[in-house]
């Protein structure tokens, strides 16, 4: 694997970086996420107009054929300043989605309008009791009618889903094997009862109980027999793109108790002149490169034709990634002291971020036993 970066790929960093370190600081977080959507919407169209919206969707979809080392660098930089807007749910997860469902003009104009920035795409694939997106087998029930299908079921932990336009739902149809993928506007779910509430970082997911709900015929995106296996190329490159932004994450928070370490004294001297305090501080910078490790080796792993391989390797790196977070952001809060867990101040938001990385798409030991049973 290459780790020298490509022109482009270098600009996208440094481009992305400074974009973070412009409009992302901490107080325009704090504003974003007590919206009513939990981001600003702003910058979400500003997301787009730059084109990083467009970067997974190949140019056949009209996107900018971004691979996915380019979306783990934009993620990464995007996690370093904990930009609240939905990224990896709309512009990598549903678009990865849709754009393996067979050409249609209703196809085409959600991925360009997706990619301007223009609407924002949820998945609503888990149900109540369920782990992880990986391990739900749909008890929605999708039934055929002379003007196409009537939906009926209840979905859990839709993020983003309070302000989505449109949501991908899984469904069962009747005597077929596996689930199906439909697409549910807003607009056609008067008739369904949504419950959205606040997640520890600050972002919304919602509850939506679907009671009879009406689909035309072209709403169905991927057949029963495609749709599973389309739906885990998406979730791995999702996933992937998640672990790259804990990744930035972490690195923030280094760079940040770092700097408090310089300048903060006692007993007067810096604290960074304290042995104990040099020793947590290497222990948080190699369980940050082991999960960077880790990281390169679930990338690698898109490239090979084994699916057990590529399986073992992006849990493998979820699951080394999560604790990874947990302990580097818990650090920072300590090494910091009270100030770390005010609102004012980012390691503390850094904190939170990991508790809802760990538990999307999978908590690590849900993938350390994936990775193990291969």
């Amino acid at each position: 694997m290459n780790f020298d970066l490509s022109d482009e790929q270098q600009m996208l960093v440094d481009n992305a970086r400074r974009f973070v370190r412009e409009h992302c600081g901490i107080e325009a977080r704090l504003a974003a996420i007590a919206s009513e959507a939990g981001f600003s919407r702003e910058r979400w169209a500003e997301l787009g107009r730059l084109g990083w919206l467009a970067l997974p969707l190949s140019e056949e979809a009209g996107g900018l054929g971004g691979g996915d080392v380019d979306i783990a660098l934009l993620a990464e930089e995007l996690g370093r300043g904990l930009v609240p807007e939905p990224f990896i749910d709309t512009a990598v997860l549903c678009a990865t989605l849709l754009e393996q469902a067979p050409p249609s003009q209703t196809r085409d104009s959600l991925l360009a309008r997706a990619a301007n920035g223009e609407i924002i795409l949820a998945l609503a694939h888990m149900e109540p009791g369920d782990r992880s997106e990986f391990e739900t087998a749909p008890t929605t029930r999708a039934q055929p009618n002379a003007d196409g299908w009537r939906l009926h079921g209840s979905k859990h932990f839709v993020v983003h889903g309070g302000t989505a336009d449109y949501w991908l739902v899984s469904a069962n149809i009747e005597n077929q094997q596996g689930f199906a993928l439909f697409l549910l506007s807003r607009d056609q779910a008067s008739t369904a009862e949504i419950y959205e509430y606040t997640l520890i970082d600050g972002s919304r997911a919602v509850d939506i109980h679907l009671h009879d709900v009406g689909l035309s015929t072209s709403a169905l995106l991927l057949e029963p027999g495609v749709a599973a296996q389309a739906l885990e190329k998406a979730l791995n490159r999702a996933m992937i793109a998640s672990t790259a932004s804990a990744i930035g994450s972490m690195e923030a928070v280094m760079e940040a108790t770092a700097v408090h370490l310089k300048t903060r004294e006692q007993y007067g001297k810096p604290l960074a002149q304290f042995q104990a305090l040099q020793h947590r501080m290497a222990e948080m910078l190699v369980e940050t490169d082991k999960a960077r490790s880790g990281l390169f080796n679930a990338l690698a792993s898109l490239k090979t034709e084994d699916p057990r391989a590529r399986r073992r390797a992006i849990s493998g790196a979820k699951s080394l990634a999560s604790r990874a977070a947990l302990f580097v952001t818990a650090q920072g809060i300590q090494l910091h002291g009270a100030i770390g867990v005010t609102e004012e101040f980012s390691v503390g938001h850094h904190y939170k971020s990991a508790l809802i990385y760990d538990k999307r798409f999978g908590d690590a030991e849900f993938h350390l036993a994936r990775w193990a049973g291969g």
